[in-house]
């Protein structure tokens, strides 16, 4: 029996794929359905199982080690439900970096699918439903109810559509059996719900409303999140919008990577600094606020804008996820956000040699500097609306008679290059677009390229050729002549700072081109199968 695993999609620590046996092909993520055991015998023949569950090794270690799996193919993580949400999350970080798929049996519902693909998990199945549904367990997406206690039935599954009546009224076991092809039909369209978010690299968001259902759930979550779980698969940039609307919104991957970065690449150039609350829309520069306060006062110093959770120098506006993200505005700002946002726009103004700082903020945004600047000499230029005339004439007055100058524009395209590439350079060449469909052109060849669908840049021949001298984002493959996907298998070395989303350059003797990276540079060259780059474009040297 062949069995093969092909990657072609991640969002973090989850995956799509599919596993192939002989010629019998299964989607990842995969649920195994007991109630149609025949169409999933291959896939379970094939695996080793052991003879003792997986979380008696850390009670009888010698014991676990003369009965444990030994499947080549397979991880099988039995009797995680009888551990602590820490221990879950503890056990599967041990082994999610692994290039096999992690099967955890008996341990899926409806409301914990999300957070355990979320985890890494790929093969889950429906045991605990049927389980349930022998003790008359009736599940949702978001819950579970016992059938005695529901009036009507909120599904339109082919067991539901019959109506309440009918399942209520029959016999024990044809009602167990209906019941548990209705969990199944649920676990069947919440898992299809899961492979769209990680298509459209929407998981983290989808994982965290579903969280707040369980305070267990909300637990695993917050512990997988400290222990900055399979940081290195999660991307930097996405096509996606962030949610943040929740606690555990501060602490997701992508709010980390983007202060890490942003902190190591700010680079401010003027004495004075400006400080503005966010907006709706995004990018700032955009929205009707900060037109208007550009188009009254001449702003040539260096910004940064307040929102929450991120704090964003006016350099890294362009930048994922501070071009794509939302926030609630209440008005009311709890003392935990404040705390977090001053401590982060302590961090940024104490990486400038700022002489002068101006607050053109109000309510909330005040509190947050205040807290974060409380032993510098700020002035305060907004009296009531940050639009008002009052308030504008203030700010006005504030950055008259400064002789400073700031080009904007170069800095974006500098702090972008720092903060994508980690890479320090005077950038050559003119800035030409509409903001913010900006590109730096040099000797009529196009360098660099704003692409604000992933807050990123986008990169070409002249500014390759500088990474792979840099030897930083690259990619080296066999000697061959890949047309539009290299594969894992084709790969000789890559940068271990590649995240999938990257945009890396692959090279060999002959060829080097622009790709984006669908693996993270560590699994490219582990993993023996999968998709690891897709081409956007090459040339030869």
């Amino acid at each position: 029996m062949v069995l093969s695993m092909l990657l072609t999609k991640r969002d973090g620590c989850a995956r799509i794929g599919k596993i192939v046996i002989d010629s019998k092909e299964f989607e990842l993520p995969l649920l195994i359905d007991f109630l149609k055991k025949e169409e999933f015998e291959d896939l379970l023949n094939s695996m080793d199982f052991g003879l003792s569950p997986y979380v008696i090794k850390d009670i009888d270690s010698k014991r676990f080690d003369a009965l444990k799996s030994r499947d080549e193919n397979f991880l099988i993580l039995t009797g995680l439900k009888t551990l602590s949400p820490k221990r879950i999350v503890e056990e599967i970080f041990k082994l999610v970096k692994n290039s096999k798929p992690i099967y955890t049996p008996a341990l899926a519902t409806p409301i914990n699918l999300p957070l355990l693909i979320y985890l890494g998990i790929d093969i889950v199945d429906n045991i605990l439903p049927i389980v349930d549904a022998y003790n008359g367990i009736y599940y949702t997406n978001d819950s579970k109810f016992k059938l005695q206690n529901l009036k009507s039935l909120p599904c339109n599954c082919p067991v539901c559509l019959n109506g309440i009546d009918a399942l209520k009224n029959s016999e024990y076991e044809e009602r167990s059996y209906l019941i548990a092809l209705h969990n199944t039909y649920v676990m069947k369209s919440q898992i299809e719900l899961i492979r769209e978010t990680i298509r459209n690299e929407n998981l983290r968001n989808f994982v965290e409303a579903k969280a707040k259902l369980n305070p267990e759930l909300t637990v695993i979550l917050r512990i997988a999140d400290n222990l900055n779980f399979c940081y290195e698969f999660h991307s930097a940039f996405k096509k996606s919008k962030v949610y943040f609307n929740t606690l555990e919104s501060f602490n997701r991957p992508e709010v980390k990577i983007f202060f890490e970065r942003a902190l190591k690449a700010y680079k401010p150039k003027t004495k004075t600094l400006l400080i503005l609350p966010c907006s709706a829309k995004k990018p700032y520069l955009l929205s009707k606020t900060h037109k208007t306060i550009r188009r009254v006062c001449k702003i040539r110093v260096n910004e940064i804008i307040v929102s929450s959770p991120l704090v964003v120098p006016r350099e890294f506006e362009l930048v994922y996820p501070a071009i794509n993200y939302d926030t609630p505005v209440t008005g009311h700002w709890s003392d935990e956000e404040i705390s977090f946002v001053a401590e982060r726009l302590r961090e940024f103004v104490d990486k400038g040699n700022f002489e002068r700082i101006i607050a053109h903020v109000e309510n909330g945004y005040r509190k947050v500097v205040e807290r974060a600047l409380k032993d510098y000499n700020v002035e305060y230029t907004c009296n009531s609306s940050i639009t008002s005339q009052d308030s504008l004439k203030n700010l006005k007055r504030a950055l008259e008679n400064r002789s400073e100058k700031l080009d904007l524009y170069k800095e974006i395209f500098e702090h972008m290059v720092r903060y994508q590439f980690d890479l320090e350079m005077n950038l050559e060449g003119k800035i030409k677009g509409k903001y913010p469909e900006l590109e730096l052109i040099n000797s009529n060849e196009r360098v660099l390229r704003v692409n604000k669908n992933y807050g990123m840049l986008d990169i070409y021949r002249v500014f390759a050729e500088q990474l792979i001298e840099a030897k930083k984002y690259v990619v080296k493959i066999g000697d061959f002549d890949p047309k539009g996907t290299i594969f894992a298998i084709g790969i000789e070395n890559a940068d271990e700072r590649i995240r999938p989303n990257d945009l890396v350059v692959f090279y060999n003797d002959k060829i080097f081109g622009v790709a984006k990276a669908i693996m993270a540079g560590i699994e490219m060259v582990e993993a023996k199968k999968g998709m690891a780059l897709i081409i956007k474009r090459k040339w030869n040297f």
